[in-house]
C-alpha cells in the first residue's frame, strides 16, 4: 500500500485488507474452535497443564532460535491475488494473510494463542471471535505505517524485527497463560 499515492486511498485500502484479515481470522477460529470441541473429553486440568507445557516450550524454542523453525509456509502469499484490482486484491490478501498459515509467521505467538484456542475449551462463538480479533490485529501494522511512517521508520522496524517478534511471543504466553489459570 505503500506504492499508492494518497492517504485517503491507502485508507480504503487498508479497510478492504482488515475486513480480509478479519474474516481469515474468524474462519481459522472457526476450525480451532470445532476441533476444540473434539477435545472436550479431555479433562479440563489435563489440557491447562498441556497448554502450559506447550506455550512455554514455543516460548523457548522462540526465544533461542535466530529464525522461528516451527512448521509453515516458507512463501508470501502471491502478488497474483491483485490481478482483479486492488480493493479485491487487498481483501483476498487480508483473508489469505488473517488465517495465519498461508504465508511467514515470524513468532511463536501465534502458535501459543491458537493452542489457547484448542486446548481451553472456550464455546465456539469465543474461539470464532478470538480468531477474528487475531485476524483484525494482522492488519494494524499496516494501519501504523499508512499513519505513522516516516523515513527511517523501516529502518526501526527492520532493527528491532526479531526484538519485537519475542516480546511479542512472550507477551502473549504470559496473558494466554494467566487466561487459562483464570479459566480453570
Amino acid at each position: 500500500m505503500a506504492s499508492v499515492r494518497g492517504r485517503a486511498i491507502q485508507l480504503r485500502l487498508w479497510a478492504a485488507f482488515l475486513v480480509g484479515c478479519t474474516v481469515g481470522g474468524a474462519f481459522t477460529g472457526t476450525v480451532l474452535g470445532v476441533f476444540s470441541g473434539l477435545l472436550s473429553p479431555v479433562p479440563a486440568g489435563v489440557r491447562a497443564v498441556l497448554f502450559g507445557l506447550l506455550a512455554v516450550s514455543l516460548t523457548v524454542l522462540d526465544l533461542r532460535q535466530p529464525l522461528l523453525g516451527l512448521p509453515q509456509r516458507k512463501e508470501l502469499i502471491p502478488q497474483e491475488v491483485f490481478a482483479r484490482g486492488l480493493g479485491r486484491g487487498g481483501l483476498r490478501f487480508g483473508v489469505e494473510y488473517g488465517c495465519g498459515f498461508r504465508t511467514l509467521v515470524p513468532s511463536a505467538a501465534s502458535y501459543v494463542a491458537a493452542l489457547f484456542v484448542l486446548l481451553a475449551g472456550l464455546p465456539l462463538a469465543w474461539a470464532v471471535t478470538l480468531g477474528a480479533a487475531f485476524g483484525a490485529s494482522r492488519a494494524v501494522a499496516v494501519l501504523q505505517y499508512i499513519l505513522l511512517g516516516r523515513p527511517g521508520w523501516q529502518h526501526f522496524l527492520s532493527s528491532h524485527t526479531r526484538w519485537l517478534e519475542r516480546s511479542g511471543t512472550v507477551v502473549a504466553t504470559v496473558l494466554l497463560g494467566w487466561a487459562v489459570l483464570a479459566l480453570f
